[in-house]
């Protein structure tokens, strides 16, 4: 699975995902990271919530866009299978 596709899947099922949080379960640099977010946000995949707590730290949530395409990488998935 590309690690786009891994990003996506992982703030579809734990939305709220911080950018570190994110990092430390696909096992990447937050930096790699980073660059696939800007991308995913471009694509309005996903939208960055800002903290109200810490206004440097945002959280990951999918857009409607961004559910329906993780259902068909999700499909795609199990049809491999």
């Amino acid at each position: 699975m590309k690690t786009k596709d891994r990003i996506l899947k992982e703030i579809n099922e734990m939305p709220g995902l911080t950018l570190m949080e994110l990092s430390r379960n696909i096992l990447k640099k937050k930096s790699n990271v980073s660059i696939h977010i800007k991308n995913l946000e471009k694509e309005k995949l996903i939208i960055k919530f800002i903290s109200r707590y810490n206004k440097r730290d945002f959280r990951l949530h999918p857009t409607k866009k961004g559910k329906e395409i993780y259902l068909k990488i999700k499909l795609e998935i199990l049809r491999k299978k």
